[in-house]
């Protein structure tokens, strides 16, 4: 196989007004503009950015030497449906952004000395087509390149799903390593196909010849385990096929061999030993180019996760790019891969395309030893909970076990999902997001919250899926506050929140809400515009926030000092907690060169020094634990540093303009605004109420429409309806006398 480079001079327009359901749209004419691949047509300068149909157009030159020869366009995401015309004539039609596809060119249309290649795009939603909704941007654009393959006649066949054509999963049993394969020939006639199997040391471990189309499988005995960070072993296969005793194609990849399992007591085991996940998870996009990143932004991600210590990405919430999952491979990461299902509805269409949308995530990513757990569906509790919900789940996991069942199969849940629900009884484990400390409630909240659930449902293996709050590293407080969206506030929640975690030895673990800012087109919080800012590290790789530090503290070997407050650089106090994060046991600090202080680490990552003394202008700040120092400098001035704040911010509470104290509203067994929406609905005399005391496209909304989240307490949507403080406080008088249905 030859692959070719197409990834210069395509001539791009927008089309408004028009649907990819339309084609033929009209010409580009005028008002195309000549682009390279990667691209994405996303713009974040502007107020809304475009959603709608686009065109990409290239005219190719057929080679003489590639008469005779299959050609394919190598397609490897296309965000989010496309239609691909191959000289005015459609030849394929792929539905969802972020998996592999690859489109035959007809003998017929390699006849001229040019080939023309139109792909219309559009992101715009559709029914059809998962995801319809996410706190994540729907880019568009041809944002991982296209390429054309060259292939001989007899050739494995790419278009099965958009994989290699030769599928390869891995077991290990009964002490021995085996690789279980299939082939997939674009071609009739006999082949057969030579299987080699090579060691990580670079020795020949397993060979074997089948007839194509044939399961053939390799054994290994006493393999060497991939088994992480510690020992990422990779073993490499080769798979030739043979037509008339000549080589015609040949495919080789990575693959390693590991057992996995979960224990609802004890957590997750790889290769039969307890491994704790201390994960992140992680969007592909990265500012500047969007989702449209290449090798550089990928391999600056992977640096700072290496660096920060984790152990697990959580790849959120669809198909990345195959860069991510080859590196996973070789570092050692654990991975939860996951397909682009955030939104359930009852329209067949849409379940068949996420059905689609998992099969060729699987097939295309089966060989890859990192990913261990297949997820299903993020949050689609949200807007309902249904039992037809869990017939498709259902399917969706008996897909996966048909597919691949050497891998767990997974879902993350909101947290107001009811622990009975069948949202949690129809995988092999469990991910709660939970945000006690930020969307609601207090940051102790989740002890008592997981012990719960582990009661009720003793059976289900249950981790942290996401957790963390916004921050924005220019907004800082000596009082960090709920929803004040300072770094300091981000800091607090997490060496808050992250050692409940570690006290809970039935969790399999936890992954960070995120590793980065990542782009958002909902959100406008906290000053950030179009960015969920729940990162350790800004949007731009710049800036690792102070919280990036306390978990390099906690899971990182590389010995480190690192002062909190840097950015909190002007302040007004005589005496400030000057806080440290460190791997190290002790920490020494002094101040404008004076004797220093040496306290202990607290366990926690944390050496805290309280009642640190500031002159009037700047003071130097200095640590130092072990080989490793850091300095800032503070300045003390008369008077509060005003960019410091947000003007007219919501901090000390998640509810606008609250009127009383949370523990004031509710009345024990009864219900309150503290009850979830979707819970009062189901409840006929408080259905009554809110049909009466709410305004009418407000209830109409909550009752006909899935725009608004069911699962979130009452008070949080309507924190901004309009409703006065006495008229809530009256809503809730009124909700306290209907008792509550179990």
């Amino acid at each position: 196989m030859e692959r070719i480079d197409l990834n210069r001079s395509w001539q791009f327009c927008k089309l408004p007004g028009w649907s990819i359901d339309d084609l033929p749209a009209p010409e580009a004419g005028e008002t195309a503009e000549t682009v390279d691949l990667p691209h994405t047509w996303y713009d974040d300068d502007a107020e809304e950015s475009y959603r709608g149909l686009t065109l990409y157009r290239k005219e190719l030159t057929i080679a003489p030497e590639w008469r005779g020869k299959a050609l394919y366009l190598d397609i490897p995401g296309a965000d989010n449906h496309a239609k691909v015309c191959l000289n005015g004539t459609l030849a394929m039609e792929h539905k969802g952004g972020y998996s592999r596809f690859c489109v035959s060119v007809p003998a017929a249309a390699q006849e001229g000395e040019t080939l023309d290649i139109q792909i219309w795009l559009t992101n715009a939603v559709c029914d059809d087509i998962s995801p319809l909704f996410g706190d994540f941007t729907i880019f568009g654009g041809l944002y991982r390149g296209v390429s054309l393959l060259v292939e001989e006649p007899v050739h494995f066949d790419v278009c099965w799903y958009g994989t290699d054509g030769v599928p390869a999963r891995t077991a290990v049993e009964n002490g021995r390593g085996v690789v279980y394969l299939e082939s997939h020939v674009a071609a009739e006639g006999p082949a057969e196909v030579r299987y080699t199997l090579t060691a990580p040391d670079g020795t020949p471990s397993a060979r074997q010849t089948a007839q194509a189309g044939a399961p053939c499988t390799l054994t290994v005995e006493q393999p060497e385990l991939w088994n992480g960070k510690a020992h990422p072993a990779l073993y490499t296969l080769t798979a030739e096929l043979l037509s008339g005793g000549a080589v015609t194609d040949t495919v080789t990849k990575q693959v390693g061999f590991r057992s996995i399992r979960m224990d609802p007591e004890k957590g997750f085991f790889l290769n039969g030993e307890p491994f704790r996940i201390r994960g992140v998870a992680k969007h592909q996009d990265f500012a500047g180019c969007f989702n449209a990143v290449t090798g550089t932004e990928i391999g600056q991600d992977f640096a700072l996760i290496r660096e920060i210590g984790a152990n697990a990405l959580r790849l959120s919430h669809y198909q990345h790019p195959q860069q991510t999952y080859d590196l996973c491979d070789r570092e050692g990461y654990v991975v939860w891969a996951e397909v682009p299902m955030l939104k359930m509805t009852r329209e067949p269409a849409l379940i068949e395309n996420i059905r689609q949308q998992l099969t060729e995530l699987v097939l295309q990513n089966l060989h890859h030893p990192s990913i261990c757990f297949w997820g299903i569906q993020n949050e689609i509790g949200m807007f309902r909970d249904t039992p037809d919900m869990y017939e498709h789940l259902a399917g969706m996991r008996a897909l996966i076990n048909t597919l691949d069942p050497g891998r767990l199969v997974t879902a993350a849940n909101m947290y107001t999902v009811k622990f009975k629900s069948g949202l949690n009884h129809g995988t092999d484990m469990i991910g709660y997001n939970i945000y006690f400390g930020w969307y609601y409630g207090q940051m102790q909240g989740y002890d008592g919250f997981l012990d719960r659930y582990h009661a009720a449902n003793p059976e289900m293996p249950l981790g942290i899926s996401e957790y963390g709050v916004d921050a924005n590293p220019a907004l800082h407080s000596a009082d960090p506050r709920v929803q004040d969206y300072t770094e300091e506030y981000q800091s607090l929640f997490h060496e808050t929140v992250y050692p409940i975690f570690e006290s809970k030895p039935y969790l399999w673990g936890s992954f960070v809400w995120n590793m980065f800012d990542f782009s958002s087109a909902l959100r406008k919080d906290g000053g950030l515009r179009n960015l969920n800012g729940k990162g350790l590290v800004t949007y731009d790789r710049k800036t690792r926030k102070d919280a990036f530090y306390y978990y390099k503290a906690k899971w990182s070997a590389e010995p480190f000092v690192h002062l909190c407050g840097k950015r909190f650089a002007k302040r007004t106090e005589e005496a400030v907690e000057v806080k440290v994060y460190t791997n190290q046991p002790e920490a020494t600090l002094s101040v404008n060169g004076g004797a220093g202080q040496t306290l202990p680490n607290n366990s926690n990552g944390t050496v805290r020094f309280a009642a640190v003394p500031l002159k009037k202008g700047e003071n130097r700040i200095c640590v130092t634990a072990g080989d490793c120092t850091d300095e800032m400098t503070l300045t003390r001035q008369d008077s509060p540093e005003p960019s410091y704040s947000l003007p007219g911010s919501n901090a000390g509470g998640p509810v606008k303009n609250w009127f009383l104290a949370s523990d004031s509203l509710v009345r024990e067994g009864y219900c309150s605004l503290e009850s979830t929406a979707g819970d009062l609905l189901e409840n006929p005399a408080a259905a009554v109420l809110l049909k009466e005391k709410l305004p009418q496209a407000l209830y109409r909304t909550l009752t006909e429409q899935d725009v608004i989240p069911l699962g979130i307490e009452l008070k949080s949507i309507l924190s901004r309806s309009g409703l006065s403080a006495e008229e809530l406080k009256a809503l809730n008088d009124a909700l306290n006398q209907i008792p509550a249905e179990e």
